[in-house]
């Protein structure tokens, strides 16, 4: 990663228009005091690192939350997946951008192509790690994003697709910790994609586009090209709608969590060990599975499987099912399951995961 680079303000050209802290500019920057410790913290204490690709979303980002402060830096970040002279030209947008609004301006670049991998996933790791970064080079607790109610809509339909449960279809979080000292924040999740674009034609801002999310060949593009159109037609607010659904489906997941943690309490031989870094396996007893629901049981076993295991990767509904109706059984025969990081062994009273060696 190349070392961030920042100009602190300079001389002010083509100040764009700032929106009026009312209608959706009002919206944003009520968000973003919300999200960014509410009402005990004044607006010069909420320093925050705005991430901004200078497309029309990041650009009205920006200029809404000028129009409340200025402890504000400009961030922009350059990787190799965009064409090299798009890329250069994103940057100066940005970089203007945050000239005309008279705020410090940051940026440096990642390096995507040469790492093995889903290059998108890839990306928005590298591209968050590096907001990290110059979010503590500049002494920023919060960096903002754009994300906006057309995002989330276009999350939740994916992920429907893909046959989510709850956690997933909480969709794109307002708020969640990036790292330690850092959080990050999405005032914008309450407005549209056309609202973020009038913001910036009142302004008299243009702004970059990115010619891949006209590719239908990718799913998010499909949808909003092709299937959200139609959905508006039906209903016009659906946009809305998906942030409801999202927060009912968080606090779903929220409650889901808790229950399944008190199972794997209430299961453990060892309830003092969960959680422990030096933790080398758990052993949770059949019973308590016995009279927990289905949801709870499941997600409890997907909890413990990957916290022992220390590893994120996919475990299939599937497989869980299996294993709980294994479980579940008036069966005495030892079984063993294999996870890609955790070994399971059930026995006649309870069920042993060890870390994979």
């Amino acid at each position: 990663m190349n070392a961030p680079r920042l100009n602190l303000r300079p001389p002010i050209l083509n100040r764009p228009a700032l929106p009026p802290k009312s209608g959706a500019a009002g919206v944003v920057i009520r968000r973003w005091r919300a999200l960014s410790g509410g009402g005990r913290v004044r607006d010069p204490e909420r320093r925050t690192l705005i991430a901004c690709s200078a497309g029309a979303d990041s650009s009205a980002l920006a200029m809404c939350l000028a129009a409340a402060g200025n402890n504000l830096v400009v961030a922009h970040i350059l990787h190799d997946l965009r064409p090299e002279d798009d890329a250069a030209a994103d940057l100066e947008a940005a970089r203007s951008l945050a000239l005309g609004l008279s705020l410090p301006f940051a940026s440096t670049s990642v390096s995507c192509k040469s790492k093995g991998g889903n290059l998108e996933a890839i990306a928005r790791r590298e591209r968050y790690a590096a907001l990290v970064a110059l979010a503590r080079e500049h002494a920023c607790p919060f960096i903002a994003t754009a994300h906006h109610a057309d995002d989330q809509l276009e999350t939740l339909l994916m992920r429907l697709i893909r046959g989510s449960g709850p956690r997933g279809l909480s969709g794109i979080a307002p708020k969640r910790r990036l790292a330690p000292g850092v959080t990050l924040i999405r005032p914008m999740l309450d407005i549209t994609r056309a609202d973020a674009e009038a913001i910036c034609r009142d302004a008299g801002v243009s702004w970059a586009t990115d010619a891949t999310n006209s590719d239908r060949t990718r799913l998010r593009a499909a949808l909003r090209h092709d299937v959200i159109p139609a959905l508006r037609r039906i209903a016009p607010s659906i946009a809305t709608t998906a942030g409801r659904v999202a927060a009912v489906q968080r606090e779903m997941a929220r409650e889901l969590d808790r229950a399944a943690a008190d199972l794997v309490t209430q299961a453990s031989a060892r309830p003092s060990a969960l959680g422990g870094s030096d933790q080398c396996e758990v052993r949770l007893y059949r019973a308590c599975f016995h009279t927990a629901s289905r949801a709870v049981a499941e997600l409890a076993l997907r909890q413990t499987i990957t916290r022992v295991g220390r590893s994120s990767d996919a475990i299939s509904t599937r497989t869980l099912k299996q294993l709980l109706a294994a479980i579940q059984s008036d069966s005495g025969e030892i079984k063993n399951f294999e996870f890609p990081n955790a070994t399971l062994r059930l026995d006649e009273s309870s069920l042993v995961i060890r870390p994979r060696t």
